[in-house]
């Protein structure tokens, strides 16, 4: 629009954060200008603090412009991410014929995005890519969003935190194009057993499959069971309650047994939901973990060990037991790990069973691990620092809350490993925990101490360098 229209407002001196508001009523003129421009609109994302429109200029372009919605008519890309209910109810008018990539994330109410959801295949028939974030950590369920669901034809990428019903993932199954799928799947779905009727190939295309549920049910190893895809790599599973690890022994079986065997690279699983941590951590609350079924221990995984390209591991949960006799069970079965991650949901104080010396197996054995968090027991002595030393590729190493007693000794163990110039340790500092006075002392102190750890490391590992290059020096010509 013309100058004169409109202009750009600094909201917030702090972030230097503007909008753009308009200063007197569009006439004729200015919409035709405006409708000439909006057409070569084809991307619009709204969420951060770069300038903006503000509430009122929404409300004028979105209610008073004259003509048929929507106001950017070729938009093909919408990033929607809006606190103010006001505003977020404006991003409906953005909806249009051409939208293939739509993205709609923290909403003030979850129910305000039914209208969008509900009128996806009228409004984005040629939808693509569909990503929505509820504000809960489980988004309600609505039989209306999920026949719409049911109608894009042309879905390649899927990322849903609302429970569907069994007509939208019959669909989504079906898909021939679908690549990336992130779905919650309700209590009682028997969609694998209607999926057993069909004579088409089930996600034929797959390559990411997240699957969040409440509780984990026999209905999944049984979905997992029917994928053709051969192009399957990443898996994520994520539950409210953690699985028997029996239960979840046959989930993981059903998973390499898959066509996308060979293919599979990244595993992780997560018990509870992520999106819940962050309460739980709050309220300090631990599952009942008087449930010895429910240990994940080296059996629990030992389906994972014929998976020949896994390179990601990552398993979140209280149930994690890990050992040094775990560790090695693990690097010698996985060499080729690069991220390794075996954590509890957030520090609470546990302490690990694994210690400095179980760590070595996974220096020596997997040659391309990068990043590693494990909580460890440095407080007990090293029994063989030195003995068949060898350079890890190693950059971060996330200790958690893991206690330690003596610095110097540790990182004279770790420098004669940790040898990349940019390696670096993670320590939980005294509030990234549960709210125990005891604990928030502990992480405070230990918090310092891995700092002074990191420092040594690589002024050790500098000293190792200068002192191997110093006698490779001095070597005869015909023994170097």
């Amino acid at each position: 629009m013309p100058p004169d229209v409109w202009v750009e407002e600094v909201l917030d001196t702090t972030d230097s954060r503007s909008a753009i508001a308009i200063t007197r009523p569009p006439d004729l003129g200015d919409w035709e200008r405006f409708t000439v421009n909006a057409g070569h609109v084809t991307s619009f994302r709204r969420f951060g603090a770069t300038p903006d429109l503000d509430d009122d200029a929404y409300c004028t372009l979105c209610l008073y412009r004259p003509g048929a919605p929507p106001f950017l008519p070729n938009l093909q890309e919408l990033v929607w991410e809006e606190p103010d209910a006001d505003v977020f109810e404006y991003g409906y008018h953005l909806l249009g014929g051409k939208l293939t990539t739509l993205h709609i994330g923290q909403p003030p109410s979850d129910s305000l995005l039914f209208p969008f959801l509900r009128s996806l295949h009228l409004k984005c028939p040629q939808l693509r890519h569909l990503s929505v974030q509820c504000r809960s950590a489980v988004g309600p369920v609505d039989p209306v969003t999920s026949r719409a669901i049911s109608q894009l034809q042309h879905l390649e990428t899927i990322d849903l935190t609302i429970p569907l019903y069994d007509d939208a993932l019959l669909h989504l199954a079906t898909l021939p194009n679908l690549i990336v799928a992130k779905l919650f799947i309700s209590r009682n779905t028997a969609v694998h057993e209607r999926l057993l009727e069909v004579h088409t190939p089930i996600f034929p295309s797959l390559t990411v499959l997240h699957v969040s549920v409440i509780r984990y049910e026999p209905f999944l190893t049984s979905l997992v069971n029917l994928i053709s895809s051969t192009q399957l790599f990443e898996v994520q599973l994520c539950a409210a309650h953690d699985p028997p690890g029996a239960t979840l022994r046959e989930f993981l079986s059903a998973l390499t047994s898959t066509p996308s065997h060979d293919a599979l690279s990244s595993i992780r699983l997560s018990f509870p939901l992520t999106s819940s941590i962050p309460l739980m951590r709050s309220l300090n609350a631990l599952p009942p973990l008087d449930h010895p079924e429910c240990t994940l221990d080296i059996t629990t995984l030992e389906p994972l060990f014929s998976c020949p390209e896994l390179t990601e591991l990552e398993i979140t949960s209280f149930f994690l037991r890990p050992d040094d006799a775990f560790v090695r069970t693990l690097a010698a079965a996985c060499p080729r790990l690069q991220s390794l991650r075996l954590v509890p949901p957030y520090n609470a104080g546990r302490l690990s069973e694994v210690t400095l010396d179980g760590l070595l197996p996974l220096f020596r054995l997997c040659e391309d691990l990068t990043d590693l968090a494990l909580p460890i027991n440095a407080t007990l002595p090293v029994s063989n620092a030195a003995g068949g030393m060898r350079d890890s590729p190693l950059v971060t190493l996330d200790v958690g809350d893991s206690p330690i007693r003596f610095p110097d000794e540790v990182a004279a163990f770790l420098s004669a490993h940790c040898t990349h110039p940019s390696f670096e340790i993670v320590a939980a500092r005294a509030l990234d925990g549960d709210n125990g006075a005891e604990h928030i002392r502990s992480r405070e102190l230990h918090s310092v101490m891995w700092d002074q750890v990191g420092r040594l490391v690589r002024l050790f590992a500098r000293v190792r360098s200068q002192e191997r290059d110093h006698w490779v020096s001095r070597l005869p010509a015909n023994h170097t």
